[in-house]
């Protein structure tokens, strides 16, 4: 799955005009002019950042903030290893690794906190695969600054991946079965975690599979091979999002192609799922509902990412425009209706990652192409069907400017990332404001370096990350 260590990991780094005129939730019309910002830092070191849907290599990790605005986060300590810890109400603590993490250029990944307060990740324990000369990673958890190793299936590597507010742990494990194929020498199954005791989802048919996300009330989605060996037109293992609910891993297909991947589910089971379209060429998406798939429609070019919906079925992601050149923010009704949102300003490209059940949007605008390499210089919030800036939303003389956001909580909360003077990068915290503190006037004003974003790899390479997740240890 992730092959990575830690520290690479690290690194790599109004209404809705609908067709149908579907109205925005009333939650909506309480605007946010103002946030009080929080610099989340990262305990002295230069660099910081939490994994979200843009950051973790295929591996959607929806929940690195919770409903209190909990964060949890990793960075870069005097060894140049990552280290992982938790904000809280202004507070980082300092998260342990399990012994030996930091040898080998190693160490812990926090990705994800219930509203419990139970945080999840993967550490290192200094030990390497022999059969590819790579650190193990282990499923961890993490409860009053305390570290557990979650265990694994027999093959000594596992990763957590969420954990939801009923405790419920969710990710892969390596077994002990031989795999001709495997990057490991074993494979790995889609695995849970709860009050220490570890389940084995199985697969839709071949030998590999992992579980991405799950919610409250425990279905979890993820991938899995239907076939081991390699086959047309990749030559690789066909590979489909599923379901898991009930004890029974349902295939949600594809529309028509070779690959599928899901990237979020909510409360009543709904899931967004990304495909390739029978051509084997374009990426299209759709959402599954009860064994329904209703397409999400282009309101530009070939290419439609979902990446998150909400208890509505409203999904956000992105499409590509009609040259397929660049992409920009789109939100979807439940019933498939596009409606593009734009960008910041003069930005060229823009990507909507988080909503909550009120309707409000959050992602990153700046240049953003569909294959070259990805620059967020300005974080939004779109709400009302409005656009904006969140450099402008924020009291003056902040200490960060705010290249994207990636998650909002139902009670407004925002975290995302942002570079300071010196173009270090460090998560934020946005919460909502009415004292009306004053703000920037312009995103220009703010204190970042002429210049300064966060950069990551194209849009269609994160897609990609997912299969190759799969793909990679065979």
């Amino acid at each position: 799955m992730r092959n990575f260590s830690v520290v690479t990991m690290c690194v790599l780094s109004a209404a809705f005009a609908f067709a149908q005129q579907a109205s925005l939730p009333p939650e909506q019309t309480q605007v946010v002019n103002y946030y009080k910002f929080h610099n989340v830092g990262g305990l002295g070191g230069t660099f910081s950042t939490f994994f979200s849907v843009d950051l973790s290599g295929g591996d959607f990790t929806p929940s690195p903030m919770n409903s209190e605005g909990d964060l949890a986060a990793i960075y870069l300590n005097k060894t140049n290893n990552a280290a992982s810890f938790v904000w809280s109400d202004g507070k980082s603590t300092r998260l342990p690794s399990l012994p030996h993490a930091d040898q080998g250029g190693g160490g812990s990944n926090a990705l994800g906190i219930n509203n419990s307060g139970l945080v999840i990740g993967i550490s290192n324990d200094g030990e390497v695969s022999p059969f590819n000369g790579k650190l193990y990673n282990h499923a961890v958890s993490w409860k009053h600054g305390h570290v557990r190793d979650l265990g694994d299936l027999g093959g000594h590597d596992s990763n957590a991946n969420i954990v939801n507010n009923s405790g419920l742990i969710v990710g892969y494990a390596f077994n002990s079965t031989p795999d001709p194929y495997g990057f490991f020498g074993t494979q790995l199954h889609a695995t849970t975690w709860r009050n220490g005791k570890i389940s084995d989802l199985g697969t839709l048919g071949g030998t590999d599979s992992q579980a991405w996300q799950a919610n409250d009330s425990g279905q979890i989605i993820g991938i899995s091979f239907l076939n081991t060996p390699p086959e047309p037109p990749f030559n690789q293992p066909q590979d489909d999002a599923f379901l898991w609910s009930g004890g029974t891993m349902v295939d949600l297909g594809t529309l028509g192609g070779a690959f599928s991947t899901p990237t979020s589910i909510n409360r009543s089971g709904q899931v967004t799922v990304i495909s390739l379209d029978a051509s084997n060429s374009l990426f299209q998406s759709y959402l599954w509902s009860g064994g329904t798939k209703t397409v999400l429609n282009s309101v530009g070019g070939n290419f439609v990412e979902a990446l998150m919906l909400n208890n509505a079925a409203t999904v956000v992601g992105w499409n590509s425009d009609a040259t397929d050149t660049n992409v920009i923010a789109t939100v979807w009704s439940p019933a498939g209706n596009g409606q593009s949102l734009g960008t910041v300003g003069t930005d060229t490209g823009s990507i909507a990652f988080g909503i909550n059940n009120a309707g409000t949007v959050v992602g990153g605008s700046g240049t953003i192409t569909l294959t070259g390499q990805t620059s967020y210089i300005h974080a939004f919030v779109w709400q009302n069907g409005q656009m904006r800036d969140l450099n402008t939303l924020i009291p003056a003389g902040s200490s960060l400017t705010l290249n994207v956001a990636y998650a909002i909580n139902n009670a407004g909360t925002i975290a995302g990332l942002g570079t300071d003077k010196s173009g270090n990068t460090h998560p934020f915290i946005l919460e909502p404001d009415s004292s009306n503190p004053g703000s920037f006037r312009s995103a220009a004003l703010a204190p970042a370096a002429p210049g300064s974003s966060v950069r990551s790899v194209s849009p269609l390479e994160h897609t990609l990350r997912s299969t190759r997740a799969l793909w990679q240890s065979h």
